[in-house]
């Protein structure tokens, strides 16, 4: 089966020196928190540690993805406002 990928809404819960967590509604109704490297996250971005604590992204997931591993987060996003 292949993996349909498209752009999702997540939500930064959590931000850590080396690993954030990341809540994808789409995904476990968004309850499985999923780890991502902090400084990936702060260099797709553009965005401080402090500046990502609670914020709203983009990114392209697998959303066919039946594990958090298999969600394959990436081209991360912060919305324009």
């Amino acid at each position: 089966m292949t993996a349909r990928y498209r752009q999702v809404e997540v939500r930064v819960v959590r931000v850590g020196p080396h690993t954030t967590h990341i809540s994808v509604p789409t995904y476990a109704a968004g309850q499985i928190l999923v780890p991502v490297a902090t400084f990936d996250l702060m260099s797709a971005t553009g965005m401080t540690r402090a500046q990502l604590t609670g914020a709203d992204l983009t990114a392209t997931a697998n959303v066919d993805a039946t594990t958090d591993t298999d969600l394959h987060l990436h081209d991360w996003q912060a919305p324009a406002h």
